[in-house]
This record gives C-alpha cells, sequence and structure tokens, in this order.
C-alpha cells in the first residue's frame, strides 16, 4: 500500500480546519460571478462584500444546477473570465431559483468556495467521521495501514491481526475495514471489508455491493446549518457496521473467496478486455502484464488471484493520486469477489 499521511497528522489537520470551514443556505438567483485574479472566478452573494474562488469541482457543480455544459466553460477559463462570468450570470438569472448549500473555507486570505450543494445535504464531516471511526477502531486494537485526507475527502485503512489466515502456503492475509467520505458530493461515507496481503503489501478493497455501510449525504431541508445534526444517528450505525466488518465469520467467508480466486483462470485476452472495460491505461496494463511476468500481446491464462495482486500492486506507486489507488484496490475486489466482473463498473 502507498505511505499515506501519519494518522495523529491527519487528526490534527482535520480537527483544525473545522474552525475555517463555514456553510451559508443562498438562493440561485442571489448569487454573482466576478472576474478574480487566480485560475477561476469568484463567487458573491448579492449584499455581501464576501467573495470565494471557485475551484474546479465547485464550478463544475454550479454548472450542473444551471443545466449548462461544462466543457465551453472550461474551453472560456484561459481565455477570458468576462466570458465565463457573463455566462454564468446570465443562466443565473434565466433559472428558476431555489436554495442551496454553499460550502466555504475561510483562512487568512484564502476564501474557497468548496462546493454547491443541494439545501438537503446530509452533512456528515470528516471531522465526525474520523473521531468517531478511531476510537471505535482504537477500541478494536487495529492496526492503522493508510490515513489521506485533502480537507474535502478522508480515507482511513486499518486491518485487525485478530483476523488472519492463509490463501496459500506462506500467503498471509489479513482482514480490515476501509472508511471513505467526502464533504463536496465527491461520494457517500462508505464502509467496505478490506484485505491486506503480508507478503507484499498489497489492500483489496471488497465491491461496494458485499457487506458495506453506505450513507448518502442526503437529508431533510437545511434551514440553519449551525443547528444541523442529521449525523448523529449515522454515526451510531457507522460504528455498529465497523464491528460487523471486523466479524470473524465474515473474514472466513472472504478468505475462502481468496482461495478459490487461486483456482479460476482468466485468459490475457479478457484480461485486456476486463482492463479496458474498467478504465486502465495502456502503461497500467503494461505494469499489469509485467507483474505476471508477460509483454501485453502474450497469449497464457492465469489465475483471478494472480491477477487482482497484479492489479492491487500497482496501486502501491507512490505517484498515483489516492482516488487512483482507490480505483484500483476497487478493482482487485471486484476480480475477487465479484460473480462475473466483466458486466460490473466500479
Amino acid at each position: 500500500m502507498k505511505k499515506g499521511h501519519d494518522i495523529k497528522e491527519v487528526v490534527q489537520k482535520i480537527n483544525n480546519d473545522v474552525q475555517y470551514k463555514k456553510d451559508y443556505i443562498v438562493t440561485l438567483n442571489a448569487l454573482q460571478i466576478n472576474k478574480s485574479e487566480k485560475v477561476f472566478p469568484n463567487i458573491q452573494v448579492t449584499d455581501s462584500p464576501t467573495q470565494y474562488n471557485l475551484t474546479d469541482h465547485s464550478l463544475n457543480q454550479l454548472c450542473g444546477r444551471l443545466e449548462i455544459g461544462t466543457h465551453y466553460i472550461n474551453k472560456c477559463l484561459p481565455v477570458s473570465q468576462d466570458l465565463v462570468a457573463h455566462n454564468l450570470n446570465f443562466w443565473i438569472n434565466k433559472t428558476k431559483s431555489r436554495e442551496l448549500m454553499i460550502r466555504t473555507f475561510e483562512q487568512n486570505d484564502s476564501k474557497l468556495c468548496r462546493a454547491i450543494m443541494s439545501n438537503r445535504y446530509k452533512r456528515i464531516d470528516n471531522d465526525v467521521v474520523a473521531n468517531h471511526s478511531l476510537n471505535k477502531l482504537m477500541d478494536m486494537n487495529a492496526d492503522l495501514k493508510y490515513s489521506h485526507y485533502d480537507r474535502d475527502t478522508l480515507n482511513i485503512t486499518a486491518v485487525l491481526p485478530k483476523l488472519e489466515g492463509e490463501v496459500e502456503k506462506d500467503d498471509i492475509v489479513q482482514g480490515g475495514i476501509t472508511i471513505t467520505n467526502s464533504e463536496v458530493g465527491g461520494g457517500s461515507l462508505i464502509i467496505q471489508p478490506f484485505i491486506y496481503r503480508l507478503v507484499c503489501t498489497n489492500g483489496m478493497v471488497a465491491p461496494r455491493y458485499l457487506n458495506r455501510f453506505y450513507a448518502k449525504h442526503v437529508g431533510k431541508v437545511i434551514i440553519n446549518p449551525e443547528k444541523d445534526e442529521q449525523w448523529i444517528t449515522i454515526i451510531k450505525k457507522m460504528q455498529e457496521q465497523i464491528e460487523l466488518v471486523s466479524n470473524p465469520e465474515l473474514f472466513q467467508e472472504n478468505l475462502q473467496k481468496l482461495k478459490d480466486a487461486t483456482e479460476k483462470t482468466i485468459t490475457s485476452h479478457e484480461i485486456v478486455q476486463l482492463t479496458k472495460r474498467q478504465g486502465i491505461s495502456d502503461s497500467e496494463r503494461a505494469q499489469i502484464f509485467e507483474r505476471l511476468e508477460h509483454y501485453v500481446g502474450d497469449t497464457f491464462s492465469t489465475s483471478k488471484y494472480n491477477l487482482a495482486n497484479a492489479i492491487t500492486n500497482i496501486a502501491n506507486d507512490e505517484e498515483k493520486s489516492d482516488e487512483r489507488s482507490r480505483k484500483l484496490q476497487e478493482l482487485g475486489g471486484l476480480i475477487i469477489f465479484a460473480h462475473n466482473p466483466m458486466q460490473i463498473r466500479i
């Protein structure tokens, strides 16, 4: 697995960032887009002097709210922000107004619009998820293997040494838990089983439909963000799910599927089809074949277990983004646990 961030530093940064994050309920037709000196334009609420610089993510969300394509706006950006602002303001005034939640980050002179959400957005923020899940994991004597936090998204992965088994001779795996969350509409709060292979420190995520906890960020209409506590019942369910995923019986079921995968074969032709369908790049495909001790174009068969490990091994590359590594770990799990991975997209 990738090294990730130090968990103590992650928790400290998460809790420190809370004071700089603010949410506002505004109406769409009260928004105004202004030119800025940065890459993206600013967004401002009428009658408020504060301007927030849009990000690539929040700009795309605004385009989605206005039901206009992002391709044209992104094409205009490097040429003329005035043109971008004119187009967005035009469609803001022409679109039926509704209440939105603006998620911001304000630290010193930095003022960012992180996300533009519905006023039904259920706030399950990273400080709440991290603090409650880590307390639970520590009580279970979990060994934290990976953590990542970038202000908007969170990934915590831990293994439980008590959940340990042998797939093949001297090939030991441990069961664990992986938790992901996004504060800006990039994904739900998800808790899934995790498989950690000791011989090469590969990590594999069980598919999202298998023994997972899935909490969408959709809830009641929020009138006052300061008093919104929709996360209370979710956290209780999250902690219950952590216990469920750590069930030894569940681990034994997953271990058996790993063993079964050593007996199931897949051809080089099927590997090429599968990787193309799942968005694997040519260079990544070459790395997968290299780890299988073959070149692209060779005709051969291998086990699904070997293929899954080849894919999750390239996820260990420190140069890969957290999101990309996660996709590769999920693809490895898909190959092991899905009845027909050729028919499923991650």
